[in-house]
């Protein structure tokens, strides 16, 4: 596991992983230490989630938006890498979100990584008052969006004329630090994520089992190749939930927990890791084998366990 980037995303709110008995402020500590304690262990990167309310709004669980945490953590923070997994790109105005990403990656040395999609949720959308357009209109805006932030950041001045943007004398400033941060375009799909990820990304987040994450694989070598891409130039993530138990009891438990939308208990644990942290270690090693080289993990009670601590330890030997 040695080429292996590992991270982990901070708690939010949107799946009730926040406590809910403390004081607002004390949400945003509880968010920061999640991350220093990653830091700390080992993790290369720190994510963020983007959803305006709870999956389960009934919870009435608090939600943190995604720049203002990348801003927080930005400056708590001195070397892990802090990313967006993933922008929903309805919600923004692309050369806006441009500007204000070329602030976080000043206000955080460079740090930044840039993981944009199609929003997973319209129906959030609405209940903002924010019209999603059909899904392929989604996709194709995302990779429209990464040609545009590159433009923005890389010319003094930009004229821009998309189909989903038009920007004319736009003067982004300051730039980034990085020359362009890296840009994902995240989710899976088939005929047109991917292929617009071959054409426009940096990289792409996929989920699922090995076995569906390797036909994701091999179906963007083959765009890669039919643009005459390396396929080695497209990083590839896999975005996954970790339960670290002490037993397979406790990891059965956790499970049931947690498995709120009712899915049968073989297809809820076959996308996830679900162990003692040495046999989420040895599920990861699938995804391993097949070329992925980052993991993001979320882990649903990281902000009320040390189960990041036990995963960085099983699968990077953090002394942490």
């Amino acid at each position: 596991m040695s080429e292996l980037r590992l991270g982990c995303f901070v708690p939010q709110g949107w799946r009730s992983d926040l406590p809910l008995e403390v004081a607002p402020a004390e949400l945003w500590d509880a968010m920061v230490g999640v991350a220093a304690r990653a830091e700390r262990c080992g993790y290369g990167a720190v994510w963020v989630y983007d959803h305006l309310q709870a999956v389960f709004p009934g919870d009435r669980s608090p939600v943190l938006d995604p720049l203002l945490s990348l801003a927080r953590l930005a400056v708590a923070t001195t070397e892990v890498r802090l990313g967006t997994m993933c922008l929903a790109l309805p919600l923004y105005r692309p050369a806006i979100l441009a500007h204000q990403l070329a602030l976080l990656d000043g206000l955080s040395g460079g740090r930044l990584e840039v993981g944009i999609g199609a929003g997973s949720d319209p129906s959030e959308g609405r209940a903002f008052g924010v019209p999603f357009s059909n899904l392929r209109e989604r996709i194709m805006a995302c990779g429209e969006a990464a040609e545009l932030f590159r433009a923005c950041w890389g010319h003094d001045v930009t004229h821009f004329e998309g189909r989903y943007s038009v920007v004319e004398d736009a003067a982004i400033y300051p730039k980034p630090l990085q020359p362009s941060p890296p840009i994902w375009i995240a989710g899976g799909g088939e005929r047109l994520t991917l292929w617009q990820v071959a054409r426009h990304a940096d990289g792409c987040s996929l989920f699922g089992p090995p076995s569906r994450v390797a036909r994701k694989l091999d179906l963007l070598a083959e765009y890669c190749r039919s643009l005459g891409r390396p396929l080695d130039s497209v990083r590839v993530a896999l975005v996954v939930d970790c339960l670290v138990a002490d037993s397979e009891a406790a990891a059965d438990l956790l499970a049931e927990r947690h498995n709120r939308h009712g899915e049968a208990p073989g297809a809820y644990r076959a996308r996830r890791l679900v162990g003692s942290p040495e046999a989420c270690a040895q599920q990861l090693q699938e995804y391993l084998d097949l070329g992925v080289s980052e993991i993001c993990c979320y882990f649903p009670d990281a902000a009320r366990s040390d189960s990041p601590e036990r995963l960085a330890r099983a699968v990077l030997g953090s002394p942490s």
